[in-house]
């Protein structure tokens, strides 16, 4: 936890160096003071990007594209050209052993290089990859299902995140992309929102126009902690089951399906004894769990399959390498995909929405097709 916290607080922490990096490229072309003073105006314009991600309200939407929109991808450009320093720095010297030219002025123009190819990729990760939005269709096999119940299919969405980048005209594509594959069931596995209670009502009216044969079961993630009651109830008014700690049974004749949920464990409101007490012996269960790490507890329940989020898949990662290189990987986490542990079967969703920047990089959004196979 300690870790995620640090991770989480770092944009603040790079933002001065970064800035300053900006301020001495900005320097060759237009001079110490004016580099100085747009350098110090992005940076304190970009701090309180960032705080007031804490608590996301309503904006005009103006604001957003214009004004914060162009904040962060400044923001994603200057981190690449930090981290490629090392290297700019380098190169640099090297050809200054090579040719014996300037070596700062050198450097000076690689960082510059840099900063633009920043910008290249910054336009990809907040306009592109975060609207393309994957179908992941996974077939789980679960030994003893009953016949019935083999080829039924569940649609996953997780991590919505609505909010001032992710509007609720967005959330209602998903929705109308989910409601396309025509599910039996659909499961939201958290973070509705990206902070504050301002887009409960939103996300509420969104997911209400979910449709599926058997309905629609949500649980609460991390980021969703505000006025849990609240948005509870805006759920429950469009017609959503919201399990918080608690299951309900699926019948198809006789036959029995359990679909279980945990609440937010970042409050300790958790309990995973509760919402599996009372199953019928014999019964296969579905857990909703927002965190992935709930995953062992489960299997030693005897759940056959988990369905998770709160990771994003990481939300940046490196092209090519990003199943294993990416942020959540740092924390230690589960990023994405099927996780098997003896008969339980686990699925982490890369999520739709984002959280911190609005970027995504090498791991698009998803909404996960579930189908339930006799093993």
């Amino acid at each position: 936890m300690r870790l995620r916290r640090r991770l989480y607080w770092l944009p603040i922490g790079v933002l001065a160096c970064e800035n300053a990096l900006f301020a001495v490229v900005l320097s060759r072309f237009a001079g110490w003071l004016p580099s100085g003073t747009l350098a110090g105006l992005l940076y304190a314009l970009s701090l309180k990007r960032f705080a007031s991600q804490l608590r996301d309200h309503p904006r005009p939407r103006w604001i957003t594209r214009w004004l914060d929109t162009p904040l962060f991808w400044h923001f994603g450009a200057s981190t690449l050209g930090l981290l490629l320093l090392p290297l700019c720095v380098v190169l640099a010297l090297a050809w200054h052993l090579v040719t014996g030219g300037a070596f700062f002025t050198r450097t000076a123009e690689l960082i510059s290089g840099a900063y633009a190819f920043g910008l290249l990729v910054s336009a990809w990760t907040i306009w592109g990859e975060r609207r393309w939005v994957r179908v992941r269709r996974i077939r789980v096999e679960i030994p003893g299902l009953a016949a019935v119940w083999s080829g039924y299919r569940i649609a996953q969405m997780s991590d919505l995140h609505v909010g001032s980048f992710d509007p609720k005209e967005r959330a209602l594509q998903w929705v109308l992309q989910c409601n396309a594959l025509e599910p039996d069931l659909t499961v939201v596995t958290g973070d509705l929102v990206t902070s504050g209670s301002g887009f409960y009502a939103d996300v509420a009216e969104a997911l209400g126009a979910l449709r599926a044969k058997d309905g629609v079961f949500a649980i609460l993630g991390n980021h969703d902690q505000w006025q849990n009651d609240v948005l509870g109830g805006l759920l429950e008014a469009q017609g959503i089951t919201l399990l918080r700690n608690e299951f309900r049974l699926l019948r198809r004749g006789s036959a029995e399906l359990a679909i279980a949920g945990v609440d937010d464990k970042s409050r300790g409101l958790a309990d995973l004894e509760a919402a599996l007490r009372g199953r019928p012996s014999g019964v296969k269960t579905v857990l909703l769990s927002h965190y992935p790490s709930f995953f062992e507890a489960a299997a030693r329940a005897g759940v056959e399959l988990v369905l998770a989020g709160h990771t994003h898949g990481g939300q940046l990662g490196v092209p090519f390498f990003s199943q294993r290189f990416n942020l959540a990987r740092l924390t230690r986490q589960r990023s994405r995909g099927l996780v098997r542990l003896g008969a339980s079967v686990m699925y982490v969703n890369a999520g739709l929405g984002t959280t911190g920047p609005p970027m995504r990089l090498a791991i698009p959004p998803e909404i996960a097709l579930i189908e339930l196979v006799a093993g």
